[in-house]
Order: C-alpha cells, then sequence, then structure tokens
C-alpha cells in the first residue's frame, strides 16, 4: 500500500513539473515580450518628455514675444495719444 502511494505522490509530481516546464517556455517567451514592451514605452515615456520640455520653451517664448508687443502697443498707443493732443 505503502508503494502505490509512493508511486501515485511521484506520478504526481512527475506530472506537475512537466506542466511547469512546459510554461517555463511560454513565460520566458512572454517575459521576453514583456521586456520588449516595456523598453518601447520608456523610449516613448523619453520622448514625449523630451517633446513637453520644447513646448514648454516655444511656450516661454511665446510669452516674452507677447509681452513685448504689448510693451510695444503701450508705446503706440502713448504716442498716439499725445499727437492726437497737439492737433
Amino acid at each position: 500500500m505503502r508503494q502505490v502511494g509512493r508511486n501515485v505522490g511521484i506520478s504526481l509530481m512527475l506530472v506537475l513539473g512537466l506542466l511547469l516546464a512546459g510554461c517555463g517556455q511560454e513565460q520566458k517567451k512572454e517575459n521576453e515580450q514583456l521586456k520588449a514592451q516595456v523598453a518601447s514605452l520608456q523610449k516613448e515615456n523619453a520622448d514625449l518628455k523630451a517633446g513637453a520640455m520644447s513646448l514648454k520653451g516655444d511656450n516661454e517664448a511665446m510669452k516674452k514675444q507677447i509681452d513685448e508687443m504689448k510693451h510695444h502697443m503701450e508705446q503706440m498707443q502713448m504716442k498716439g495719444g499725445k499727437a492726437a493732443k497737439k492737433k
């Protein structure tokens, strides 16, 4: 009786081991695919961060340009107001 129980136990362990070994190959393949996806997403993330920094720089340059235009417009209005008072 002990021998039968031992054989059944060993058989179950072998079956389980074979199942896990078979799944191991699939897991390795899936793991490699996931690693490739992670690398791709990290590159995309870095590219997006660089793009965001570029846009921030463009935004700051445009704000400066708008401020300069507002200042120039105020100067033009002041000159226009003085000319109207002289007439």
